[in-house]
């Protein structure tokens, strides 16, 4: 009986989690509509800090828990923000064809179609890029830090996980994020998002069996390499970086202008 009740209870959170996550990009996502149809933003914090931490929460859960991990994933791809015509996310496809890689795998969606997570008006598109670019500094400086909990120590963690979807799409998250933080004028904020990330992306470019992550790690380095306070700390590390580098040389340009960058500053 008491077995009975624990896992009652652990499936009983497990849908309360599942729940939050969908209210999370909702709000989240209601954000990115008010800011394409030029109405007054979402504004307040005390929602926005509730949203983070339950997509933080599921970031947790997804280590352990399959469902939650397929909800959360999918989540993390609506934020990216990249859509087509019919509606199929396409974020992580989208990046993956910038760094010139066409032979990526099919997108995360496959697994991840069905689910409760509205985007009511994902047909509202940010098609100017200035909005699109403004929308995802907003976002990225909320995950950061609007939240109690560490969005990016959870995300180093399922970095971490050696489970290749969730790998994937924290990658590709970590990817826009890195690209938008670029952008913003907040040491602070780049550095703090640099240091909890860097042993992780480095250990990924180094290591990782799957090309598409080993290119999209690089391509988040590249991205922090753009912010000069970033750039001196990847200078320690540069020669340990020439290596993978160069194996991924062939398959992105990114990979070669990251080499090249960082053997200016090596020299």
């Amino acid at each position: 009986m008491v077995h009975f009740r624990v896992r009652k209870l652990k499936g009983l959170r497990s849908i309360s989690l599942l729940c939050s996550i969908a209210a999370a990009v909702g709000g989240l996502w209601r954000e990115r509509n008010h800011l394409i149809i030029k109405v007054e933003p979402w504004k307040c914090s005390i929602y926005k800090a509730e949203a983070v931490d339950a997509i933080t929460v599921a970031l947790d859960g997804s280590l352990s828990n399959k469902k939650i991990q397929a909800k959360c994933c999918r989540a993390l791809l609506i934020l990216g923000g990249r859509f087509s015509s019919s509606g199929k996310i396409m974020t992580e496809d989208w990046i993956l064809e910038q760094t010139g890689f066409l032979d990526g795998p099919d997108p995360i969606s496959l697994e991840y179609e069905e689910d409760d997570i509205e985007v009511v008006d994902a047909n509202i598109g940010l098609d100017d890029e200035d909005e699109r670019e403004e929308w995802l500094r907003r976002l990225s400086a909320s995950l950061i830090s609007d939240g109690k909990k560490s969005f990016l120590g959870s995300i180093s963690k399922c970095l971490g996980s050696g489970n290749s979807n969730l790998v994937r799409v924290c990658l590709t998250t970590v990817s826009w994020l890195s690209s938008a933080l670029a952008s913003l004028p907040d040491t602070e904020l780049q550095l703090s998002a640099f240091l909890a990330l860097i042993s992780r992306l480095k250990e990924i470019l180094e290591n990782d069996e799957l090309v598409e992550h080993r290119i999209l790690a690089n391509l988040s380095l590249l991205n922090f390499s753009n912010i000069p306070e970033c750039r001196v700390l990847l200078v320690p590390i540069a020669e340990e970086l020439m290596v993978p580098l160069r194996s991924l040389a062939g398959v992105t340009w990114t990979a070669g202008e990251l080499f090249a960058l960082i053997s200016r500053e090596y020299s």
